[in-house]
């Protein structure tokens, strides 16, 4: 005896899936607190998304460190005043030692929260 499986409904909800706004993934679903959307915390911040979906955000480094990653947890920020600040003031450090770079990266690469933390590991390009 054989038994046929049907694997077509498994490939369409996996099509779909992958086809998912990425601004629609649920980053907190808490019985206190909520439920809330990475676009949705976006819009609350007021952090603009760009035309292709991609968010811009800063991080701040000290200049004098060279690496050419940045590690999953990362803090990031929406804007290059407040990548400074924080980062000097976290390393008792003066604003002109601080490098801010600009990253552009898709809602899957971020996980918003207090803060807004990287989601992996970045690769810097020239740094």
């Amino acid at each position: 005896n054989t038994v046929d499986i049907d694997c077509e409904p498994k490939m369409r909800a996996f099509e779909l899936i992958e086809q998912q706004n990425p601004l629609d993934r649920v980053y907190l679903d808490h019985p206190r607190f909520g439920r809330e959307t990475v676009g949705e915390y976006l819009d609350r911040h007021k952090i603009p998304v760009n035309p292709d979906g991609t968010i811009t955000l800063y991080h701040g480094k000290p200049k004098s460190t060279r690496f050419n990653e940045l590690r999953d947890g990362s803090y990031l920020t929406d804007s290059k005043e407040d990548a400074e600040f924080f980062a000097a003031r976290d390393r008792g450090l003066s604003p002109d030692k601080i490098e801010v770079l600009t990253l552009t990266l898709s809602p899957d690469q971020i996980n918003p929260g207090m803060g807004i933390t990287l989601n992996g590991s970045y690769r810097l390009e020239n740094k």
